[in-house]
C-alpha cells in the first residue's frame, strides 16, 4: 500500500513539475485579457455614464506593458479612479497604444489593438473604434 501511495505521489509530483509552470502562466494570461477588456468597458461604460472622458494609462518598460490604471479626464486635470494593475511575470502584453480613451458616446477615440502572451497560449484584444465595443479571442495557432 505504502509503495502504491509512493508511486501516485511521485507521478503527481512530476507531472505538477512538467506542466505547472506553463499552465499557471497560461491562465495568468487568460485572466489578466478577462480583466483588462473588463477594464477597457468600465472606462467606456464611465464615461458615458458621466460625460468625461475615461481611459486606461498603461505603463510600459522594454516594450512591454508592465502596468496600467484607469483614470479620468476632466477640466480640472486627470485623476486615477482605480488602483493599478500590474501584469503579471509570467504574461507580455504589448499594445498599438498607451492611452486606451473613449469619448462622451462611449466611441473609442482610435482602433486599440492588444497582444496578451503567456508560455504557450495568447489573446488579441482590439477595439472598434465606432462603437468602442471590446472583441477578445485568442490567437494561438
Amino acid at each position: 500500500m505504502i509503495t502504491v501511495i509512493s508511486i501516485i505521489g511521485l507521478a503527481a509530483l512530476a507531472t505538477a513539475t512538467r506542466f505547472g509552470h506553463s499552465t499557471i502562466g497560461n491562465t495568468n494570461a487568460e485572466g489578466f485579457a478577462r480583466k483588462l477588456s473588463l477594464d477597457l468597458l468600465q472606462a467606456r461604460r464611465r464615461t458615458i455614464a458621466t460625460g468625461d472622458n475615461h481611459y486606461l494609462q498603461l505603463t510600459t518598460a522594454g516594450g512591454n506593458v508592465t502596468s496600467y490604471v484607469l483614470m479620468r479626464r476632466t477640466s480640472s486635470g486627470n485623476a486615477a479612479v482605480d488602483e493599478m494593475k500590474i501584469v503579471p511575470d509570467d504574461v507580455t502584453v504589448s499594445s498599438s497604444h498607451f492611452v486606451l480613451e473613449f469619448d462622451f458616446d462611449g466611441s473609442a477615440l482610435g482602433a486599440y489593438s492588444v497582444n496578451i502572451a503567456g508560455p504557450n497560449r495568447s489573446w488579441s484584444l482590439t477595439t472598434i473604434a465606432a462603437t468602442g465595443m471590446v472583441e477578445v479571442a485568442e490567437i494561438t495557432p
